[in-house]
């Protein structure tokens, strides 16, 4: 049976559970995964696999880097080519990445090559598969790391070079949930991941700092962002919140109803020259048009609708006017918390974007960003972070992985405090344009004293 479709049953199985016994049911799940999936047998056992792969390596000169096949993964995962780096600065580092945010990587100190192979599905598809076997066999690599959970290395590269899974963190980042003081960020235990692997064989030649997530742009989408501000009348010096209606999947979008209502409160409540910009939708298309339609009459004329033809690396380099970006668990969240680099050097960010997430069935501390909570990593900017988690009665760790999930009846987002989310957005435009709010410092994460084995 293929790991795919092992995971299908098992999500399957997981959602009917709590499908049918909704709280007794997510109990159960916890109570009898946390202690088998986080245990630290099971944590010694797979830490051996990376160095066994390691041990099979004659020369570490050339990599190839693997993230999940999805535009946030792609963002996140760069922290593992600046962990190479620290170790193999003059080595060939190539990184396979979706085609659509492959404007925003193109531009990393970090990486020789950027190879956009991946399509955009929920789940690869078989020309997905076929490419990436394709660069593998033709790269000559001496080591492959993958950081996803739905490609195969049967399928990719059944007589390649070795690889190295971050799979086998899986028992770390269980743990973690459990420990305020371990950040528990992918993008941060990726750094942490190959790092303490890379140890095991060789001496860094840079310092152990994480220094977050960046996003690079080139000029064509700085200039179009500036014809559209101009075009939409989007002063500099008027408070200008972004929303991002879309969702990867039913499990992460918040409810149509919660939405219009928090864009209500926050456009009755703000200053008359707040605005208010909102995508047109992707995955669910026209849900913009459907807020808009949705809201009071009064209140229409601060929202704009996002063009749907606006590539993405201008969309997201407008998120840098935008005073509060908010966002579900996808794609745009972490473009909006990464450090916004010229690839010219000749525009300078404003890098000023405080970001709200909303969470429903998946871990925020995992892929969320929040500046004022211990555990978690705040967003790459130069403005507060905020993580929120709506109340539903069958959260359990299954939901992870939301692109498995079968449940019928959505109620990842039971219960959502509309009005005290929409008094953050309005509090802080109003901090921010006094002057008054708080700004966190540069995202510098050192190393922790290392309590356990390296990759147990």
């Amino acid at each position: 049976m293929s790991d795919l479709r092992a995971q299908r049953i098992a999500f399957a199985a997981s959602s009917r559970l709590t499908e049918v016994f909704p709280v007794a049911g997510a109990r159960l799940l916890d109570t009898s995964l946390r202690p088998v999936l986080g245990s630290r047998c099971l944590g010694w056992l797979l830490a051996r696999r990376p160095r066994a792969a390691l041990r099979k390596v004659a020369r570490l000169r050339r990599f190839l880097v693997i993230p999940d096949i999805h535009i946030g993964d792609a963002v996140m995962t760069q922290s593992a080519l600046t962990a190479l780096r620290d170790f193999y600065p003059d080595a060939e580092v190539d990184y396979v990445v979706n085609r659509t945010v492959a404007p925003l990587i193109e531009g990393n100190p970090d990486a020789s090559r950027i190879l956009p192979i991946f399509s955009g599905a929920q789940l690869p598809t078989p020309d997905d598969v076929a490419a990436l076997r394709d660069v593998i066999e033709r790269g000559d690599y001496d080591l492959c790391w993958s950081f996803g959970s739905f490609l195969d290395q049967a399928e990719v590269a059944p007589q390649g070079p070795p690889f190295i899974s971050f799979m086998s963190q899986a028992p770390r980042l269980v743990r973690n949930e459990n420990d305020d003081t371990e950040i528990n960020h992918f993008s941060y235990q990726f750094y942490r991941f190959v790092r303490a692997t890379l140890a095991t064989v060789a001496r860094p030649v840079r310092d152990d700092r994480f220094l977050g997530v960046r996003a690079t742009y080139r000029a064509e989408a700085i200039e179009r962002v500036s014809r559209y501000a101009a075009a939409n009348g989007l002063s500099p010096t008027a408070p200008l919140v972004m929303v991002n209606p879309d969702g990867a999947c039913r499990f992460t979008l918040l409810p149509f109803d919660a939405q219009a209502s928090l864009l209500e409160r926050i456009a009755s409540t703000g200053t008359d020259e707040t605005k208010i910009v909102l995508g047109a939708g992707h995955s669910w298309a026209g849900i913009g048009e459907r807020l808009v339609r949705a809201v009071p009459e009064v209140v229409r004329g601060k929202l704009h609708i996002i063009p749907k033809e606006m590539p993405l690396d201008a969309y997201a380099a407008l998120m840098d006017l935008a005073d509060v970006f908010i966002t579900g668990d996808t794609g745009p969240l972490h473009l909006a918390a990464a450090r916004r680099h010229s690839r010219s050097g000749g525009h300078r960010f404003r890098n000023r974007t405080a970001v709200l997430s909303l969470f429903g069935a998946t871990v925020p501390r995992m892929s969320g960003y929040d500046s004022s909570r211990p555990g978690y990593l705040p967003a790459n900017q130069d403005a507060p972070s905020w993580c929120y988690q709506a109340g539903s009665p069958c959260r359990n760790l299954s939901c992870l992985n939301k692109y498995f999930k079968t449940c019928r009846v959505v109620r990842c987002f039971e219960t959502v405090d509309v009005a005290g989310l929409a008094d953050l957005v309005v509090s802080h435009l109003a901090q921010a344009r006094r002057g008054t709010a708080r700004e966190p410092l540069p995202l510098v994460v050192a190393a922790p004293a290392c309590r356990e084995s390296p990759a147990a």
